[in-house]
């Protein structure tokens, strides 16, 4: 680098520390009056000529950070994490400042969006002058409008002030098409029965949009039982980090239900590793339609010096279709009965108040989420669980007893387990390359 170019990366990164008094324009506005009103000779002219060359070579060389200087989104700072505080920090986001207001004076304001390609996350504030912004609800009545599609949230934070006459909002949206130019925020204000709807129409700056750092197709299966998890893709962008996947088709999932051998997933226990660290967490989803079963994990943006990145599938939970029966001995003790390679004790059976009582002890997690005791051949349905008890052993194991309860007595009982949920641990690495 040579001297020139060494002298513009420096003075480019003092102006960027720089930030602009709040009276410059009246200051500028002056400076010019006065030289008008009083001009200079016209000795020196090339030594000024030099000097004004130099700024308008250190103003061009700088344009994107003066180009921003004021474009941040003002007042959500207790709202943001570093992460979005950061990227506030460097312009990165289109500020609207654009309101409604409300025939009751409560008034929305879109301050801004931030846009990359796995989320708009949308800045907004509710105001309400009477001190009840806390009883404001106009997120089930909010979507963005574009050309053939809506939007909707998907999950939001916000901070009041302490006089409840305003709220800060961040929520994130799904990411508009590529063919969006303009969007309409809709939103709804229920009062006295009847739905007032506000509008804020915005032109899209798709310049002021980021990218993503790391778009993969993962193509990794994992077998647990017999479910088949698969992880389909990753994408890191500036705001969070997606990893999208599936469970079952939609085919499989037919094939199941008709043979009455269902399972219904509950929870992935999905770690993401960058650099040997954990990404925190940002939220999880799962869905079933006619694409199967499909979820997805989301986390933190990755670090910028990413070197080693991985995923590591510590448990899955699921509910099973079992439909199992067991014989039932009244006043017997320590019987015994495995579902799904899950171990079910049988620590007490006995009748009071004419009711009928089944004591079970299972490892922790698992759950009899549909139970019924046939009483001389009548099912009976799980009136309620009582009696929760957790023990942990030496091996750090936790066991769990309750007592179900089941109205109604007989001679003969038998004990029908139509559906068992439990955890598998699986811990199992999958290695992303990051080349």
């Amino acid at each position: 680098m040579n001297k020139i170019e060494q002298m513009l990366t420096d003075r480019k990164t003092e102006i960027d520390s720089l930030e602009a008094p709040a009276d410059l324009e009246t200051r500028l506005h002056q400076a010019l009056e006065k030289r008008n009103r009083n001009p200079r000779r016209k000795s020196g002219w090339k030594l000024r000529l030099a000097a004004a060359l130099i700024i308008l070579s250190l103003i061009g060389y700088n344009f994107d950070a003066v180009a921003y200087y004021g474009k941040k989104l003002i007042g959500y700072d207790q709202v943001m994490d570093g992460n979005l505080s950061q990227l506030n920090e460097l312009g990165q986001g289109q500020v609207i400042e654009k309101s409604y207001k409300f025939k009751n004076g409560v008034t929305v304001t879109l301050s801004g969006i931030m846009l990359d390609q796995n989320q708009m996350l949308v800045f907004y504030s509710v105001a309400d002058p009477d001190g009840n912004v806390d009883q404001i609800n106009l997120e089930p009545f909010m979507f963005f409008k574009g050309v053939f599609n809506e939007y909707r949230m998907s999950s939001s934070q916000g901070k009041m002030n302490d006089a409840k006459t305003e709220i800060k909002s961040i929520a994130s949206f799904e990411t508009p098409k590529f063919y969006e130019k303009t969007l309409s925020f809709n939103f709804g204000l229920p009062e006295n029965g009847k739905l007032d709807t506000g509008t804020i129409t915005f032109k899209l700056d798709r310049n002021k949009a980021m990218g993503y750092s790391l778009k993969k197709g993962l193509k990794k299966t994992v077998k647990v039982g017999k479910a088949e998890i698969n992880f389909k893709s990753i994408l890191a962008s500036p705001t969070k980090t997606v990893v999208e996947g599936s469970i079952q088709n939609i085919l499989d999932l037919a094939v199941d239900q008709i043979k009455g051998e269902r399972m219904r997933p509950g929870h992935l226990e999905v770690n993401l590793i960058a650099n040997g660290k954990a990404v925190a967490r940002q939220g999880a989803g799962m869905s079933t339609d006619m694409n199967g079963i499909t979820f997805n994990e989301d986390y933190d943006p990755l670090p910028p010096d990413l070197q080693k990145l991985q995923l590591e599938l510590v448990s899955f939970v699921a509910d099973h279709d079992v439909n199992r029966q067991a014989e039932l001995e009244k006043d017997a003790q320590g019987q015994y009965v495995q579902v799904n390679g899950q171990d079910i004790e049988i620590n007490e059976v006995y009748e009071a108040d004419g009711n009928t009582y089944i004591t079970i002890t299972t490892l922790d997690g698992v759950t009899l989420s549909r139970v019924y005791v046939m009483i001389d051949g009548t099912q009976v349905e799980l009136q309620e669980t009582i009696a929760d008890e957790y023990t942990k052993k030496a091996d750090g194991t936790i066991y769990h007893t309750r007592t179900l309860c089941f109205q109604g007595t007989g001679k003969e009982l038998q004990l029908n387990i139509q559906r068992i949920k439990y955890p598998t641990t699986v811990n199992r690495i999958i290695d992303i390359p990051v080349e």
